[in-house]
């Protein structure tokens, strides 16, 4: 079994476009953390593996194929070889978080590390989670990133892994934030919300409460992580870098704050204050608009129902055998990024026309 300390994690929350992969680059540049690329590979591989005490060669090449068949594992920059060999080194008497920690170390980040005193994973489905999350790694620490869900969705409308319905995407925020509000009851002390906002306007201040609530070093170098612009590149897909995280190529700035204000319509904007309801002052934004008309209600309604439908059928697709729940998991996000993608350019070439 390994006789070392096992390192303690933390966990970057949060809905999609909304400043977490900032915060996973910030924290990438920095020399005492470890934080992969993302991938849902614990929570995945958790139903299967979670309760394993004693590790055969047979079990650890399983767990090993079972990671590879894992959403944009296929990313990670490591070696297969390395990975799988301290893997089967693995063997006997050891636990599912042991294991997990040696996938962990062998991605290979483009910044210098030393003194490993964190593993960091970014994961937008990890909050609804932070209890499962929590049997794992006791210790555990969230980040919960928020950012003006009017923004979000302004932001959302310029990717493809997202239905660009303003109701649906401020239920989902609405639903993400309720969800950490409640986990943070649960464990205080655990929990920090950062609001994007403040990150970009005093990056200096905020990362250093995040360095702070970790215990860590502050290190004002890992402002300098966009310098590495050309080995990401070569590093990582094109595709996911242009459509997604282009904007990490820059240093950090204020140039996506209030786009909403000249790109929404007042319909959007109504719609999405009367969603957010009381959780948008809760989270520190204020509204534009109070009263809302039987009109906007109505409008709002199916993407309301869809965000309900889909968080009901996350429940009992938890409860599947882990081989079904697997398939869906594996190419349900794809799936739905497709549809995703298919409406955005159809709704695009008829405003063209």
């Amino acid at each position: 079994m390994d006789s070392h300390q096992p390192l303690p994690l933390f966990f970057i929350i949060g809905r999609p476009r909304t400043g977490t992969t900032l915060l996973q680059s910030l924290f990438d540049a920095h020399p005492n953390i470890q934080i992969p690329w993302e991938c849902q590979f614990v929570l995945n591989l958790y139903p299967r593996y979670g309760k394993i005490k004693k590790w055969t060669p047979e079990l650890l090449q399983a767990f090993y194929d079972d990671l590879l068949t894992q959403w944009q594992f296929s990313a990670w920059n490591l070696d297969r070889e390395k990975l799988k060999e301290d893997l089967l080194n693995a063997a006997g008497e050891n636990t599912f978080r042991n294991v997990c920690e040696r996938v962990y170390l062998n991605f290979i980040s483009l910044y210098p590390k030393s003194d490993i005193q964190w593993i960091g994973d970014k994961n937008h489905g990890y909050t609804i989670y932070t209890d499962r999350l929590k049997r794992i790694y006791p210790e555990a620490k969230f980040i919960y990133v928020l950012r003006d869900y009017r923004d979000n969705f302004h932001s959302v409308t310029r990717v493809d892994f997202e239905m660009p319905v303003v109701s649906l995407v401020t239920y989902k925020w609405k639903y993400f934030y309720k969800q950490a509000l409640s986990a943070s009851r649960r464990y205080p002390g655990d929990f920090l919300f950062l609001r994007y906002e403040d990150l970009v306007r005093d990056p200096e201040r905020y990362f250093g409460e995040v360095c702070t609530f970790l215990g860590i070093e502050y290190q004002p170098s890992v402002f300098d992580f966009y310098k590495k612009k050309d080995e990401v590149a070569k590093t990582y897909p094109t595709d996911i870098l242009e459509k997604h995280h282009k904007s990490l190529y820059n240093p950090i700035n204020t140039s996506r704050l209030g786009l909403w204000k000249k790109n929404l319509t007042p319909v959007q904007v109504k719609m999405a204050d009367m969603v957010a309801g009381k959780y948008a002052l809760a989270a520190g934004y204020e509204q534009q608009y109070e009263h809302f008309g039987v009109f906007i209600y109505l409008r709002a309604i199916p993407g309301i129902a869809y965000a309900r439908l889909l968080y009901l059928l996350t429940r009992v697709i938890d409860r599947f055998p882990y081989r079904w729940r697997e398939k869906i998991l594996s190419k349900g996000p794809l799936w739905l990024a497709g549809i995703a993608g298919r409406l955005a350019r159809r709704k695009s070439k008829k405003s063209e026309h």
